[in-house]
């Protein structure tokens, strides 16, 4: 006779139930979805995608995404071949910039060398006006004794902008610097007639005196009112584009000096 009928389910151990038909536990899920383990192995692999990715690669030689895209195309996807242009991009560009620094340097170095030289040139024009000027027309037609005396006067400056005019006019029309010197030579010779001098005439020995103040103010005006039509002949535009200004043309300069109103 058989003994009792025994409940197999009881013999049953749980770790002989596949595990997708176990009942889980609140705590092996958690313990499941938290596996240290499983998210490092899962981290790992993703880092090491982005270790493979070769544009994180070539970005990795310190350029931008977009030149690292082109490197790679031009290379034809070889990583190696990429970066070697890479580098040498770096290079150039590294040499671009040194190049475009000593320019800079080179150009700043030029104009403080051209600054310095104009600084020169004012106050050579103020300090020795003669030695600076000398070879204007209208300097050489002035003569030396009436030169010093507006060097020495109220008039420098206006005598000073003449010359300064002259010289820019020739080197700005030397296809007619005939006519400009000419035009500076009539103006000066016209203010020397208008000098009158102390004594003049007054001792045997002919000697003249000094120059009179008063004669001095009448040069002074005449110098003051061709500088103004100097000034507006040659800033203002030409009516012919590469025309000399009609300032310059052979005229009768004297006519127009005697017009001047001085009062």
């Amino acid at each position: 006779m058989s003994g009792p009928r025994r409940n197999r389910s009881a013999d049953v151990q749980v770790d002989d139930v596949p595990k997708k038909h176990r009942k889980v536990s609140d705590d092996d899920a958690a313990d499941d979805a938290e596996d240290p383990a499983e998210e490092a192995e899962i981290a790992d692999e993703e880092e090491e995608e982005e270790e493979d990715d070769p544009i994180e690669l070539l970005k990795a030689q310190g350029v931008s995404e977009d030149v690292a895209e082109r490197m790679l195309e031009k290379a034809d996807g070889d990583l190696d071949a990429a970066v070697m242009l890479i580098v040498e991009h770096q290079e150039l560009e590294k040499e671009e910039n040194d190049l475009a620094k000593v320019m800079e340097e080179s150009l700043q170095e030029a104009e403080a060398e051209s600054q310095k030289r104009r600084d020169l040139d004012e106050e050579r024009k103020r300090s020795a006006p003669a030695e600076f000027f000398q070879g204007c027309s209208f300097l050489e037609n002035l003569g030396e004794d009436v030169a010093t005396a507006l060097f020495s006067s109220d008039a420098k400056e206006d005598v000073i902008a003449i010359l300064d005019l002259e010289r820019k006019c020739r080197q700005w029309y030397r296809a007619r610097g005939g006519d400009v010197a000419d035009y500076f030579s009539r103006i000066a010779v016209k203010a020397v007639a208008n000098v009158e001098y102390e004594g003049k005439g007054g001792d045997e020995s002919g000697e003249q005196g000094n120059i009179k103040a008063s004669s001095m103010e009448i040069v002074h005006s005449l110098l003051v009112a061709h500088l103004s039509d100097l000034q507006d002949a040659v800033l203002s535009l030409p009516t012919i584009p590469g025309t000399i200004p009609a300032i310059f043309a052979p005229i009768d300069v004297e006519s127009k000096i005697e017009t001047v109103d001085l009062t």
